[in-house]
C-alpha cells in the first residue's frame, strides 16, 4: 500500500509540473501589437491572468441540415459559430480552401475592420468612466494640419472627421503606425462620411493616452479577459501570421484562386493600429460580441451612443442596427467575415472565411440567425 501511495503522489507531482509549465507559458506569451508598435507607452512587464473558459458547446436544437444547406448554397469556406441564449451551441469548420488546409473548431483568422467593433467598445468604456469625451477635439491628443475643433473624437468614431490617407505603407510591419498616420494624413471636408483607416488608428492612440496603458493591454483587460476568450490576439510578426488560416483571392474571369502573400497582408495591416491586426476564432468572436452587447459591459446608454452604430449608419466596422438585428462584416486581403445577432446580443452567428468565391456572407449570416431563432 505504501508503494502504491508513493506512486500516486509521484504521478500527481509530475502532472502538477506539466500543468504549471503550461500556465507559465500562457501568462508570459506576448501577442501584442501595441507592445511592438507603441513601445513608449507599453508596460513591458505586464502580465495577465487567464480566464477559465471551455471550448465545449452547450446542447442545441439547431437544424444542422438546414444550416449546412445555407453554407453549401454560398459555397462557404471557413468556420461558423452559433450562440443561443448566451451559450455557444455550435462551432465547426466547413468547406475546403484551394490548398485543402485542415481546419478545426479553433482555427484562427484575421478579421480586418471587424476589429473596429472592439476599438469602438473600448472608447465607450473610457467615455463611461469619464476619461474620454466624444465632443473633445482631436487636437487635445494630436496636432493635425488644417484640423479645427470640428475634428472630434466622435467624428473619428463615425468616420466623418475629413481625415484621409492617400499613401500606401511599406510591406514590412511598421514600427510606429501612429507617427506614420500623422505624417501622411490630410484633412478634407469635415462632417461627411468617408471610410478611412486613419480614424481608428488615431482612436487607438487616444485610448492609450486616456487609459494610461497600451492599446493591447486595455483591449485585453476590458474585453478579451472579461469575455473569457482564449484564441484571440494580435499579429505582430510573420511567425504569428503563419499560424493562422491562410487567405486566398478568387478571380471570376479565370475561375482561379491565388494565395495572398505576406507582403500584401502586412502592407494592408500597416496603415492602422486599431484595425486589421486582430486574429480570432469564430467562437471567440461570438463570445466577444455577446459580451460587448451585454448589460454587464457599458450598458444600453453607452452602447447606443457609440459602441453600436445606429440604423442607416455608413459602414465603419462597428456593430450596426439592422432592423431587429445587430450586424457587422469586413473583407480584408482574402479574409471575409460577417456576423448577425439579435439586438440583445444573446443569440447570433459568426462566419469567418479565408476564401470566398461569390455571394454575400452577411446575407448568409442573417439567414442562419433566422434559422437559429426558429429553433431557439
Amino acid at each position: 500500500m505504501r508503494h502504491k501511495a508513493g506512486r500516486i503522489v509521484t504521478i500527481l507531482l509530475v502532472l502538477l509540473v506539466i500543468v504549471g509549465g503550461g500556465a507559465v507559458a500562457a501568462i508570459y506569451q506576448k501577442n501584442s501589437l501595441a507592445h511592438v508598435y507603441f513601445h513608449k507607452l507599453t508596460d513591458k512587464t505586464e502580465k495577465t491572468t487567464p480566464v477559465a473558459t471551455t471550448d465545449k458547446t452547450a446542447s442545441s436544437t439547431i437544424d444542422e441540415t438546414k444550416l449546412k444547406a445555407q453554407l453549401k448554397r454560398l459555397q462557404f469556406v471557413g468556420n461558423v459559430a452559433v450562440i443561443q441564449d448566451g451559450k455557444l451551441v455550435y462551432q465547426q469548420p466547413y468547406g475546403q480552401d484551394p490548398q485543402k488546409n485542415t481546419k478545426t473548431a479553433t482555427t484562427e483568422y484575421q478579421i480586418g475592420a471587424l476589429q473596429n467593433t472592439l476599438t469602438a467598445a473600448a472608447v465607450m468604456q473610457l467615455v463611461k468612466d469619464g476619461k474620454l469625451d466624444l465632443t473633445t477635439p482631436v487636437s487635445k491628443y494630436y496636432l493635425l494640419d488644417n484640423a479645427d475643433a470640428s475634428v472630434t473624437v466622435g467624428s473619428l468614431l463615425e468616420m466623418t472627421s475629413g481625415l484621409t490617407l492617400d499613401v500606401l505603407p511599406a510591406s514590412e510591419l511598421n514600427k510606429d503606425v501612429i507617427a506614420w498616420n500623422l505624417a501622411n494624413a490630410t484633412v478634407t471636408t469635415t462632417g461627411q462620411y468617408n471610410f478611412q483607416t486613419v480614424n481608428y488608428a488615431l482612436l487607438s492612440g487616444i485610448i492609450v493616452q486616456a487609459s494610461g496603458v497600451s492599446y493591447q493591454k486595455f483591449i485585453k483587460d476590458t474585453l478579451l479577459q472579461p469575455a473569457g476568450v482564449k484564441h484571440t490576439g494580435f499579429v505582430t510578426s510573420a511567425a504569428v501570421q503563419s499560424k493562422l488560416a491562410p487567405s486566398f483571392t478568387y478571380d471570376k474571369a479565370s475561375d482561379s484562386a491565388s494565395a495572398v502573400t505576406q507582403d500584401t497582408l502586412f502592407q494592408t495591416m500597416n496603415d492602422q493600429l486599431g484595425s486589421k491586426q486582430l486574429y480570432t476564432t469564430a467562437s471567440d468572436m461570438a463570445q466577444l460580441t455577446h459580451y460587448i452587447t451585454s448589460s454587464s459591459f457599458v450598458g444600453e446608454k453607452y452602447m447606443h451612443q457609440g459602441a453600436i452604430a445606429k440604423a442607416g449608419t455608413a459602414y465603419t466596422g462597428r456593430l450596426t442596427i439592422d432592423g431587429s438585428r445587430l450586424v457587422s462584416q469586413a473583407d480584408f486581403a482574402g479574409y471575409h467575415n460577417a456576423l448577425a445577432f439579435t439586438e440583445d446580443g444573446k443569440t447570433g452567428v459568426v462566419l469567418l472565411s479565408n476564401y470566398q468565391k461569390d455571394g454575400s456572407l452577411s446575407d448568409t449570416a442573417k439567414a442562419i440567425l433566422k434559422l437559429v431563432q426558429k429553433n431557439d
